[in-house]
């Protein structure tokens, strides 16, 4: 009886790490505040069109089926030449979207991205859009940890692309121990645990202990993620090493009030992907 009632406390111990692993789909931030956040947030995001990327030759719909058999939908533009011409690629970029963004709505904003040679990959958080699956954390830093083995095998170079939340996920990734080349994260939270979340998922937490090839942005004009939930992230990021910028005109990701303020954002993301520049 006394060696039943260890091997019952031992299964009590490993039973909820197993149920993690297993559904990915469990809430870590609490089973009515998570549920809610993320419903509150999916109804700011647009529904899904399809005549946005109408015309765009170099943009395809691309699917991605993940561990626990959910279908990402999202889309991919293909590299191009100094033609416009689809071309090998010499790599890849992931994005990863902030919370009320959707993918049709995305991809046709990161030409320049494809310009420089790269196929870029965008999907729908599950739940959101036409992707299937129930809206978690846990379940979408999950999702993107595959994305990146998966896309992994097929490019040589492998480039990341978090904003917002995405950031929050790309941490997670990158913190998980991912193979990757070159990472921006733009305007992450630094913390997520005061929010009723574990602390392992902070992306504080989840920084390399080198981070040479990590780029952090934050925006001093953020609205949406002020200083005060940013600085952490990016000063701890610096401190191992990270490329660090605080714009003093930018605000939230693709929000900036001028376009030449985002035109600027957006190729210091590619520059420094594109390893033409390290800050």
């Amino acid at each position: 009886m006394r060696y039943l009632k260890i091997y019952l406390l031992g299964l009590l111990l490993v039973l909820p790490n197993v149920a993690l692993a297993a559904d990915r789909e469990v809430t870590v931030c609490g089973w009515f505040k998570e549920r809610w956040v993320f419903t509150l947030w999916s109804s700011v995001a647009p529904s899904p069109d399809a005549a946005r990327v109408a015309g765009h030759h170099l943009i395809q719909r691309t699917e991605f089926t993940t561990g626990d058999d959910k279908v990402l939908r999202g889309y991919k533009y293909q590299a191009q030449d100094n033609n416009g011409l689809a071309m090998q690629a010499e790599g890849y970029i992931l994005v990863a979207l902030g919370n009320a963004m959707i993918a049709d709505l995305m991809i046709t904003t990161l030409e320049r991205f494809s310009q420089r040679g790269y196929d870029v990959y965008i999907y729908d958080y599950r739940g959101y859009g036409d992707s299937q699956g129930k809206r978690r954390i846990n379940a979408i830093i999950e999702d993107y940890k595959e994305l990146v083995a998966h896309l992994n095998t097929q490019y040589e170079k492998q480039l990341l692309y978090g904003i917002s939340l995405g950031g929050a996920v790309m941490a997670n990734v990158i913190g998980s121990g991912a193979q990757y080349d070159r990472v921006v994260i733009d305007s992450s939270p630094s913390r997520l645990s005061p929010h009723g979340c574990p602390k392992w998922l902070d992306p504080a937490e989840n920084i390399p202990d080198n981070a040479n090839n990590l780029l952090v942005i934050t925006g001093e004009k953020d609205s949406v993620l002020g200083p005060d939930m940013t600085a952490e992230f990016r000063e701890l990021a610096k401190q191992k090493g990270a490329a660090v910028y605080n714009g003093s005109n930018y605000g939230h990701p693709f929000m900036d009030r001028r376009y030449a303020i985002h035109n600027e954002r957006l190729n210091r993301v590619i520059d420094f992907l594109d390893g033409r520049a390290g800050d």
